[in-house]
């Protein structure tokens, strides 16, 4: 990333206080800082907090910024939070767009879908090949080094 991100996240951090946050609510793992709302050790997820309020989990978001173009989607809390986020590390020309530029605009757009991408690609199925990893050091642990061999019928090789 950049300077400015790493300014941002120091001061989340510093503002949840503590370098290891985590929502407190039962069975959530969110742990982005940006994510997340209160105080260490009574952190909960923007989403749980809403919950507790009766808010929705679900808010509108604008992909190329408000300024550029009103549409929006909806996106879960938490997420939409870490997009908001990303979207201030973007050039403030191009968020803000005071002229209007249509080039501008494309690239907002552009910018936006990209950030969509990172966050299914990090936050939806980033966390499967650590699991995958884990689950194969806990099947050695078990079974042995080959310990696909144990389970050849599954595979339909008997």
């Amino acid at each position: 990333m950049d300077d400015r991100f790493e300014l941002r996240l120091e001061e989340r951090l510093r503002e949840l206080g503590t370098l290891t946050p985590h929502c407190t609510w039962p069975g959530c793992g969110e742990t982005s800082p940006f994510a997340l709302t209160g105080v260490h050790p009574d952190i909960r997820c923007y989403e749980h907090h809403g919950e507790l309020a009766g808010r929705l989990w679900l808010e509108a978001h604008h992909p190329a910024g408000r300024h550029n173009d009103p549409s929006t989607a909806p996106v879960p809390g938490n997420e939409h939070r870490v997009l908001s986020e990303r979207q201030l590390l973007w050039p403030q020309e191009t968020l803000r767009n005071p002229d209007g530029s249509p080039l501008l605009r494309a690239a907002a757009w552009i910018r936006g879908w990209l950030d969509i991408l990172w966050l299914i690609l990090v936050r939806g199925v980033g966390w499967i090949p650590v699991f995958l990893e884990e689950l194969d050091a806990w099947l050695r642990e078990q079974f042995g080094p080959r310990w696909w061999d144990e389970f050849s019928s599954w595979r339909g090789d008997d």
